[in-house]
C-alpha cells in the first residue's frame, strides 16, 4: 500500500469529505474498512491510519515503553487519548469532527497528503506554505541520501 501526492476536497454542511478517490482505490486493493484519525504529534494537520496499519504503529510504541512507569503510562494515555475510530459511508465519505476542524484551521477544503502507508489530512490554507524552501528541501535530502 502506497499514498502519494496531494489531493483536495471539500466539507459538506454536515462536516463529511470525500476521501478522494486515488486513496480510496488504494485502500480498496488491500481490503481496509476501518481507519482512525488522530492528531500528528508535531504539526497542525491530522492522520489517518488504515486501521491494521494503526495496530503496527500502536504495537511498536508499547514495545518502546513500559507501562509501570508514570512517564511512559502518561505518554502512551495522551497518545491514545485522542483518536477517531471510523469507517467510510457508502460513500466514500467520514465526518470531519469539529475539535480537528478547529485545531486545523479548516474552512471549507482540505489536503490529503500521501505518506506512504498513511495520509496526513491539512486545512488547504496551511498547506499552501511548503513545508520547507526548495534549498533546505535539497540540502536535507543531499545529506540524508549521501551518507548512505
Amino acid at each position: 500500500m502506497r499514498f502519494t501526492g496531494t489531493t483536495y476536497a471539500r466539507l459538506d454542511a454536515k462536516n463529511r469529505v470525500f476521501l478522494p478517490s486515488a486513496h480510496r482505490k488504494v485502500l480498496a486493493e488491500t481490503g481496509a474498512q476501518s481507519f482512525v484519525l488522530k492528531r500528528d504529534v508535531f504539526q497542525p494537520c491530522l492522520v489517518l491510519y488504515p486501521y491494521d496499519v494503526w495496530e503496527q504503529e500502536v504495537g511498536v510504541l508499547k514495545s518502546r515503553l513500559n507501562l509501570w512507569t508514570p512517564t511512559d503510562a502518561m505518554l502512551f494515555r495522551q497518545f491514545m487519548s485522542d483518536v477517531e475510530v471510523f469507517e467510510l459511508d457508502s460513500n466514500g465519505r467520514f465526518i470531519l469532527p469539529k475539535r480537528y476542524q478547529e485545531y486545523m484551521s479548516v474552512h471549507q477544503e482540505v489536503a490529503f497528503v500521501g505518506l506512504d502507508d498513511r495520509l496526513e489530512v491539512w486545512s488547504k490554507e496551511r498547506l499552501d506554505t511548503p513545508f520547507m524552501s526548495a534549498e533546505e528541501f535539497a540540502s536535507a535530502l543531499q545529506s540524508k541520501m549521501s551518507s548512505l
